[in-house]
């Protein structure tokens, strides 16, 4: 039987963790859209699944041959969304991680980091400039909607850089522990 959830993660290991937690309940996940995630049964704890912020599209050729090289090592690529690559592999073959070293875990956390960095300018930017068309008096939907309009740009602003220092603040820790074992 199909099932399909709609939720939203912006901690991609919360995201993990719940997927991790679905299967355990017998529920395999087999597809991605904007909140939409589809399961079908499965038997209880079947697979682990793992996330990855891949460097390219999924589409891109180098991207393409990291996908093959995962299947290749017995994990499947269920679904893939922006630069985001959803692997499953069966839980009877043992323990799945991606990132065999801190360096690895770093470079990806790394990736992630500046995506949130990049939105949350981004957000920041689209409500200063929607704020000062406001104060100039110039309004697009009315000065209502144009409020919302900020308010939405500024909080989702805040959103990516809460996640962005949190990637931070992980990048740190994985330094340090890098810096005891060498």
């Amino acid at each position: 039987m199909k099932t399909v959830v709609w939720k939203w993660f912006i901690d991609y290991e919360k995201e993990e963790a719940w997927l991790n937690e679905m299967s355990a309940k017998g529920f395999a996940f087999t597809d991605y859209f904007l909140g939409r995630y589809t399961f079908k049964d499965s038997a209880p704890g079947e697979y682990i699944y793992r996330m990855e912020y891949l460097k390219k599209y999924p589409s891109h050729p180098e991207s393409q041959q990291y996908l093959k090289f995962m299947a290749e090592a017995g994990a499947e690529c269920v679904s893939s969304w922006f630069l985001w690559a959803y692997f499953r592999k069966k839980a009877e073959n043992g323990t799945f991680d991606i990132y065999s070293d801190i360096d690895s875990r770093i470079a990806h956390y790394k990736r992630i980091g500046a995506f949130f960095l990049i939105l949350g300018i981004l957000e920041a930017v689209l409500g200063t400039l929607r704020l000062a068309d406001v104060l100039s008096g110039e309004t697009l939907m009315g000065l209502e909607m144009d409020l919302f309009l900020i308010c939405f740009f500024l909080c989702m602003s805040a959103v990516f850089l809460y996640s962005w220092n949190s990637i931070r603040k992980k990048i740190k820790k994985l330094k340090k522990e890098k810096d005891v074992w060498e």
